[in-house]
């Protein structure tokens, strides 16, 4: 599902007589103290509803904040204009019946590795949408006013969304985003021809770590069909044509790009989650998610820990097997066996940076192969470290993965 946009507008200044009357016909309780900056607002907001098409529903923070920056603002739009309680235009909109709001999770009140929950604004039927035409807001007259559509830099933790000063990398993530969205948006796209996707806008979201204001850590993207689970993922239909069941991806992808980059050698699609004496699917999924771990961890201990918690929540079977079998899955002695299988880059584990540099790397290189696929007429959507491709362009899309060209100026490592 989309997040609010802030950069959408119907290049006209909404005049307050207008958009009494008109509310005034839809619910006889409509607002009728307007300020300029209530009605700038309420303009983007109608424009989102419009932009949405057939989703009914857009998420957005409620929480008191600060003004998003220029940046990713550049109409300037009050965030306390919007959300408050009292005076809020999305509120004045909720008391009228245009839309219902639903207030997502405080996020110092979600348990630890659990996700928050934004807030959300839903509308049923044709009301918010008669509303917006009356105005002489349409698919027609709504404006994107320049700027940053696609990258976002986060401080370290929380929200806050900070500036960075534009290179060469930034403007290509840009127009590399910019160019996949509009792509995708050509086509139809759908769960099992049910619900729709549609106005694709993915946001890349990287974060500053180090507070230096580059754009290095982190750099996924999130929510529409990356939201679904991966059986819902493999109902997906594109103009109609049903998706391969199995996606594409790269084969232990983080490991093979710390070989890659710091031997500067092609990368490869070479099994790293392999340990002797220690077969089998399982046992494989567990070493993965432990070498995962200590690329993300500050030391042994903390990466042990962190892993137990992970197992209690993933598979009850394995986590009791591993607490009564020591034997089973040992976590300080597979982290040895992990450092001794890869003892040529053993002194890169425990440092959290790099494992969030990888994840930089990991999303750079699969968007930049799946705006090749794009190219060649291949849609592909994205999904972490994965691609979703149509099964009849499941063999040109990998050939297209294994040859595709990193540009390792634009794309650089911490280590």
């Amino acid at each position: 599902m989309p997040y609010l946009n802030l950069y959408l507008h119907s290049n006209q200044q909404l005049e307050k007589e207008k958009v009494v009357d008109t509310g005034l016909m839809f619910n006889k309780n409509f607002p009728t103290n307007w300020t300029n900056a209530q009605l700038k607002v309420l303009d983007n907001i109608l424009c989102n509803i419009i932009n949405a098409h057939t989703n009914n529903k857009i998420l957005y923070y409620q929480r008191a904040m600060p003004n998003v920056i220029p940046r990713y603002n550049p109409l300037g739009l009050g965030h306390k204009v919007m959300t408050d309680r009292k005076s809020g235009v999305l509120w004045k909109l909720h008391s009228v019946k245009l839309i219902r709001i639903k207030v997502g999770d405080n996020p110092y009140l979600v348990e630890d590795g659990e996700p928050a929950e934004m807030s959300e604004f839903v509308w049923f039927g044709n009301g918010a949408i008669e509303f917006a035409n009356l105005l002489g807001i349409s698919k027609e007259t709504i404006h994107r006013a320049e700027g940053t559509h696609h990258v976002v830099l986060k401080k370290g933790t929380g929200q806050t969304l900070i500036d960075y000063k534009d290179t060469k990398f930034t403007k290509h993530v840009e127009s590399t985003m910019k160019e996949y969205c509009e792509y995708l948006n050509s086509y139809n796209i759908k769960d099992l021809g049910l619900d729709e996707v549609n106005n694709i806008m993915l946001r890349r979201t990287f974060r500053d770590y180090d507070n230096s204001g580059v754009l290095k850590f982190n750099g996924r993207s999130g929510r529409y069909w990356h939201d679904w689970s991966k059986a819902r993922r493999a109902r997906i239909t594109i103009n109609g044509k049903p998706v391969s069941q199995e996606p594409l991806d790269f084969t232990s992808s983080q490991i093979n790009i710390l070989y890659a980059w710091r031997f500067d050698r092609k990368l490869e699609q070479k099994d790293q989650y392999q340990i002797d004496g220690f077969a089998g699917a399982n046992y494989r999924k567990l070493i993965k998610q432990l070498t995962v771990m200590m690329l993300n961890t500050r030391n042994s201990k903390h990466c042990a820990k962190a892993f137990t918690h992970w197992l209690g929540g993933t598979s009850e079977y394995l986590y009791k097997r591993q607490q009564e079998e020591k034997a089973f899955f040992p976590i300080y002695k597979m982290q040895k066996l992990i450092r001794e299988k890869h003892s040529e880059i053993a002194d890169l584990f425990y440092q959290p940076l790099i494992g969030r540099n990888l994840e930089f790397l990991e999303a750079g290189i699969i968007f930049e192969i799946a705006l090749q696929c794009c190219r060649q007429g291949i849609p592909a959507l994205t999904v972490h470290d994965e691609l979703v491709v149509c099964e009849e362009d499941r063999d040109v899309a990998e050939m297209i993965m294994n040859s595709t060209y990193i540009d390792r100026s634009l794309y650089k490592s911490v280590f």
